[in-house]
């Protein structure tokens, strides 16, 4: 039995969030945390089937005092997305913009046998900054992989709140 640290909290926090969410309105779209699991994935322009991979990036831990050790974190956060076209792209980039805008709840995990065990609230993810921008290989769509034809990403600059000692 093991627990994440902060930056596998926020990670799974955030995966987490997506899949309620893109589930209550969506039975079609997947929630990864990486590309290995898109190249397993079938994207379906019949059934609109599409996914989403989440990221941690980037993280800055600014010094809460002069002189003082103790931090804040500002993790920056990569939201892939993967449609099998344009309209679903435009779609789930929104969708996901609006459900992230109030925050995210935070959540410490326990892991048993690499597998999430349990999770305790522990706060918020406050959303400092969202960007947003599909993805253009400069490269005509129909020589791309289906996968890479309607991409986008959505970069979220998280805080915990919390000061890390």
């Amino acid at each position: 039995m093991g627990t994440y640290r902060t930056s596998r909290n926020i990670e799974r926090s955030i995966i987490d969030f997506l899949e309620t969410q893109l589930q209550s309105e969506w039975s079609n779209i997947s929630v990864f945390k990486t590309f290995k699991q898109v190249d397993n994935f079938q994207l379906d322009i019949k059934t609109n089937k599409a996914c989403v991979v989440v990221r941690n990036s980037i993280t800055e831990h600014e010094r809460v005092e002069l002189g003082g050790y103790s931090t804040r974190r500002e993790a920056t956060i990569l939201i892939d997305i993967f449609a099998p076209h344009d309209g679903l792209r435009l779609d789930i980039k929104d969708f996901i913009i609006e459900k992230v805008k109030g925050g995210i709840p935070y959540y410490n995990y326990t892991i048993v046998n690499g597998a999430v065990d349990s999770k305790v609230a522990d706060g918020r993810l406050t959303i400092l900054n969202i960007g947003d921008e599909p993805i253009d290989f400069n490269t005509p769509k129909e020589e791309l992989d289906i996968k890479d034809r309607y991409r986008h990403l959505i970069t979220l600059t998280v805080r915990t709140g919390k000061v890390e000692i």
